[in-house]
């Protein structure tokens, strides 16, 4: 007898049939056709291929017309701040000029002005450097520096904010070895200064303005011996007059205030200050650091040039670390800053040179200038996040106190704030920052070029 077949002919067209179908609907996605039918029969292979042929064609055209995704305008920004777009801008000149805008001192507004920079003047190593900025409140200041030194005169000593080192040579990466000495000319006019009385009491309901006018004529000398240390040290002779505010919305100090509450309010004689500095840098990219840690000690001596009525010794200290918390882009940032003043005999120290708490330096949530005496301790810390290489928020908190006596220092009654900020930067410096902070005296919102510490 002969032997059946498993599988007939009929039954086999149908298993490939069934096998095309189930191909054709996992590619049709794919491919974007519907699956053939049974009626394709024979033909089917043939229409397969013109079918692929036409859509190979149609994907070559479509390539021809891709669209870019769409930038929103904040990464434009972004791509703009990681690309230099800002520093080119700050850094246009003509000839030997350049622009220079920013803010002269806490609470002046936004200033605009000139510098004019010529190194190798009559084909010697000196440098000549001046500027002056006028602000929209009406602050006036001018800089004249003259001698050796590199891009940028060095700012001397630690400013309560901008660790302007001792010394900062204006470049992202000091030089290994630098020496500098130069003539310093300054001249400095403040016509709306704020002062609410001394002491950690003082009352918002005691504000009051101030002109302060002020010339200061010094030579400065230092040396960076490596990377990480420096020292410098100046001699000045500085002038100085106390004036009625300008700002008419609030009373003048002397409508509120005498020599005793504000002492050197009815005498300001010229002084002779001495000033001397050590600087210890380990942070591993100073403009924009994500690791290390900054030390700075300072002495000064200032002494009355028409009496003994204002003669006193300052030590500060200002100490600044920066820990990376798991990764790069996440940094816990603190800071310690002393300033401790002392008066010989029954000397006082004039309220305009005190040292203050409070604006976009100190205890961000006060206004500027809100607690002045001649001690101060100031603590500080932020939780730091890089969200982008050129953009970074923080949350920070601040904490500090004045006092009159040395004795007074202790760790209690501080003045507290807290905020968020917004920092835009790039890898090698932080170039501006929005903090928003709060405290028991109301919020305040500080714009500021360059880093809270």
């Amino acid at each position: 007898m002969r032997a059946q077949p498993i599988v007939g002919e009929k039954t086999l067209k149908e298993t490939v049939r069934v096998w095309l179908m189930v191909l054709w609907f996992t590619s049709a996605p794919l491919v974007g056709t519907s699956p053939p039918s049974q009626e394709q029969g024979r033909d089917g292979r043939e229409g397969q291929s013109s079918r692929a042929a036409e859509w190979t064609a149609r994907r070559h055209q479509k390539s021809r017309h891709l669209v870019s995704p769409k930038t929103s305008g904040f990464e434009k920004a972004l791509l703009f701040l990681e690309g230099g777009g800002v520093e080119q801008l700050l850094t246009v000149r003509y000839k030997d000029l350049y622009p220079k805008f920013g803010q002269i001192s806490t609470g002046s507004g936004t200033a605009l002005g000139l510098r004019y920079f010529k190194s190798g003047i009559g084909g010697s190593p000196l440098i000549l450097e001046t500027s002056a900025a006028f602000s929209f409140s009406s602050y006036r200041q001018a800089d004249l520096h003259f001698g050796l030194f590199g891009k940028i005169a060095p700012h001397f000593f630690l400013g309560p904010a901008v660790f302007g080192a001792p010394f900062q040579f204006g470049d992202n990466q000091p030089e290994q070895v630098k020496s500098f000495l130069y003539a310093q000319l300054q001249y400095r006019y403040f016509p709306r200064e704020t002062f609410y009385g001394l002491g950690q009491d003082s009352s918002l309901e005691n504000r009051t303005d101030f002109l302060l006018e002020e010339g200061l004529y010094s030579i400065v000398a230092g040396r960076q011996f490596n990377r990480w240390l420096g020292a410098g040290a100046r001699v000045g002779y500085v002038t100085a007059n106390i004036g009625r505010g300008t700002d008419e919305a609030f009373p003048n100090i002397q409508d509120l205030f005498d020599d005793v509450s504000a002492p050197g309010l009815e005498r300001q004689p010229d002084f002779l200050r001495f000033d001397s500095a050590l600087y210890l840098d380990f942070r591993n990219t100073p403009g924009n650091p994500h690791q290390g840690g900054v030390i700075g000690i300072a002495y000064s001596r200032i002494d009355d040039r028409g009496g003994d009525d204002f003669e006193f010794n300052r030590l500060s200290l200002d100490a600044r670390a920066y820990l990376p918390l798991g990764s790069r882009q996440r940094i816990l940032a603190m800071r310690l800053y002393g300033a401790w003043d002392d008066a010989r005999g029954d000397g006082r120290v004039p309220f305009y040179m005190q040292r203050t708490l409070g604006g976009k330096e100190t205890l961000r949530g006060f206004r500027e200038f809100r607690f002045r005496d001649s001690n101060q301790f100031y603590f500080s810390v932020e939780y730091r996040w890089e969200a982008a290489p050129a953009f970074e928020t923080a949350l920070f908190y601040d904490t500090g106190k004045v006092f009159s006596e040395s004795d007074e220092f202790e760790f209690n009654h501080l003045h507290k704030s807290i905020g968020i900020g917004f920092r835009f930067k790039r890898s090698q410096r932080l170039l501006f920052r929005l903090d928003i902070a709060q405290s028991t005296e109301g919020t305040r919102i500080h714009f500021q070029f360059g880093p809270s510490f």
